[in-house]
């Protein structure tokens, strides 16, 4: 009786195993790329992609938002060094951060929107 329930417990551990395998693990089907925060769809050439790479490198508001970001940084990292931070203040820069983050995506997408407007004029 010992040996039947030990083999039972093993063939449904195995099942549910196997089973929860079964789906690919809830991967993505390979349409869309991830990239960071950049979500680049399939259709698009590799051209594009590299064209639409770069302006997001030379973008100047983006430029700005990164630059914001270091320093934001820089002075979370000056507030947290010392012997008894003042926590509110790192909640305030924490908030910043997450708005100029926000600015930043906002303008990615307004990018990705007139590239892929232009796209499918030209198409």
């Amino acid at each position: 009786m010992k040996k039947f329930i030990l083999v039972s417990m093993m063939a449904i551990g195995l099942g549910t195993t196997a089973m929860a395998r079964g789906n690919g693990n809830h991967q993505n089907n390979g349409s869309m790329m991830h990239n960071g925060n950049k979500m680049m769809m399939n259709c698009q050439t590799s051209e594009d992609k590299m064209m639409m790479m770069e302006q997001m490198k030379n973008n100047p508001k983006l430029k700005a938002g990164r630059i914001k970001l270091q320093e934001n940084k820089l002075s979370m990292l000056k507030e947290t060094s010392k012997d008894k931070p003042d926590f509110s203040t790192i909640e305030k820069l924490n908030k910043e951060k997450g708005n100029i983050q926000a600015e930043m995506k906002t303008e990615k997408m307004k990018m990705r929107y007139e590239m892929l407007k232009t796209n499918e004029k030209t198409n």
